[in-house]
């Protein structure tokens, strides 16, 4: 700051001189100015080497001519070397951000080292599930198809409903077109007929129906008419009962389905 008052006062005084002393030769010029320099420097106790950050008198004086005040110069000269309060929070900010980037991409780092370890392990799985015998198939572990249909039918003989349904549901998951399976749907809704369920029964013996082919057509026709008369629907139970002698005048079951005819 000192420097550019310097130059500014060195700039008064030479025009002062060019204006106030035109007679003067020109040699003595710049004899007069570096004197005045060194004047200048005398005047106002400036070193060669050193800035002084404080104005001294002389300096207020020409600051005061100038219309710049103490304050707004030290101000500059504040500014000039020391750095905002803004910038310190924004570089204490970027540093910030930079560890936690760098906290991030080691994270990172991890999970990709974690997925790739899972993805090994799977890997091994299935593998080792490719490897393992597959069971026997369920003929050769549980038997023949009439041997486990004779199984499920000694649980119904035996009043083991529960055990009997699901022995024969079974056989029918395994082998819907076997020429037992129509046999195992029918002894299914006599199950339930045993066990009291005679809703359950209904649907049950209805199914019997949607095979081609069956020697419990009227066995099944029979037990509907059965249903409904157990579940007091009487109507129902005249037109399935009435259904059996039509549909089946052959059946030995014709006889009973007349006689419950007669009841209704």
């Amino acid at each position: 700051m000192k420097i550019i008052l310097k130059q500014l006062l060195i700039t008064l005084i030479a025009l002062f001189l060019i204006f106030g002393c035109a007679a003067n030769s020109p040699n003595n010029d710049a004899e007069s100015r570096e004197e005045m320099g060194e004047d200048v420097d005398d005047l106002f106790g400036i070193p060669e080497d050193e800035e002084s950050s404080a104005p001294s008198d002389d300096e207020a004086e020409v600051l005061r001519l100038l219309g710049i005040s103490k304050e707004e110069a030290s101000e500059q000269t504040s500014e000039e070397i020391e750095p905002t309060e803004e910038a310190t929070e924004l570089n204490d900010e970027i540093n910030r951000l930079e560890n936690r980037l760098d906290q991030k991409d080691s994270e990172i780092s991890n999970l990709k080292s974690e997925i790739a370890l899972k993805d090994q392990k799977i890997d091994e799985l299935q593998s080792s599930l490719e490897q393992t015998p597959r069971p026997e198939s369920y003929s050769a572990a549980t038997g023949s198809f009439k041997e486990q249909y004779n199984i499920a039918l000694s649980e119904y003989n035996s009043r083991n409903y529960k055990s009997a349904i699901s022995r024969f549901q079974d056989l029918l998951a395994r082998d819907y077109n076997n020429s037992l399976s129509d046999n195992c749907q029918y002894w299914i809704g006599e199950s339930y007929y045993g066990l009291g369920n005679f809703n359950q029964a209904i649907v049950e013996f209805t199914k019997v129906f949607s095979f081609s082919k069956s020697n419990k057509f009227d066995d099944a026709q029979l037990k509907l008419g059965l249903c409904y008369y157990r579940l007091g629907d009487k109507e129902k139970a005249r037109e399935e009962f009435s259904r059996l002698v039509s549909d089946y005048p052959n059946s030995e079951y014709v006889s009973k389905a007349q006689q419950y005819l007669s009841q209704l």
